[in-house]
């Protein structure tokens, strides 16, 4: 994933006076995705927390680097796809999409796994998620567009994000129905009654 990113970097850096307004900012996005996947695996990675708590995953049993397969495809393909077609906003939508949520989930981990701290992850999370809401700004008042495509951008991502969550589920095996199972035990025990 890291070496696509730096293909693309490499790119992007040798033609920035070519690149449309749309495709530097999804190279910015880009680049605070790379360093949010980093600062997310350091101990007691982000990811852990929602699996192996969440979830119920034995992380120890895990092949390393399994579990990041899933997420590495995902990435790969939805920035490298807005990158190619910068004219297609809806896919530099779901890619700015990607960067709020991800500020979100990490800021209600804090509060669902009642971290006395910030989360692994937090710091790039959260300046990525105020990136991206700075580059849609930067977009409205640049770029005339019909707002339907804010609508393709969300189901976009709401797909991508969903293909993403199976293959990671098929990359782990086990029931999908158990998995369901322990996050709904999890979820009623934090808040429930």
């Amino acid at each position: 994933m890291t070496l696509v990113f730096l293909g693309w970097a490499v790119w992007a850096a040798c033609n920035w006076s070519d690149l449309v307004l749309v495709q530097k900012l999804v190279m910015g996005m880009y680049s605070w995705m790379i360093l949010h996947e980093y600062d997310e695996g350091y101990k007691d990675m982000f990811l852990e927390l929602m699996a192996g708590r969440l979830l119920g995953i034995d992380w120890r049993a895990l092949t390393p680097g399994k579990t990041h397969i899933a997420q590495a495809s995902y990435i790969t393909l939805s920035f490298s796809a807005a990158l190619i077609w910068p004219e297609q906003l809806w896919l530099t939508f779901a890619v700015l999409i990607l960067g709020i949520f991800e500020g979100f989930v990490h800021n209600w981990g804090i509060y669902m796994f009642r971290l006395k701290g910030i989360t692994p992850g937090w710091c790039t999370a959260v300046g990525m998620c105020a990136y991206a809401i700075w580059a849609i700004i930067v977009i409205n008042r640049a770029i005339d567009y019909d707002g339907i495509q804010w609508l393709w951008g969300v189901l976009c991502f709401i797909g991508q994000f969903f293909c993403m969550e199976v293959f990671f589920q098929l990359m782990l095996g086990g029931s999908l129905n158990d998995r369901v199972t322990s996050a709904q035990r999890f979820l009623k025990e934090r808040f429930g009654k």
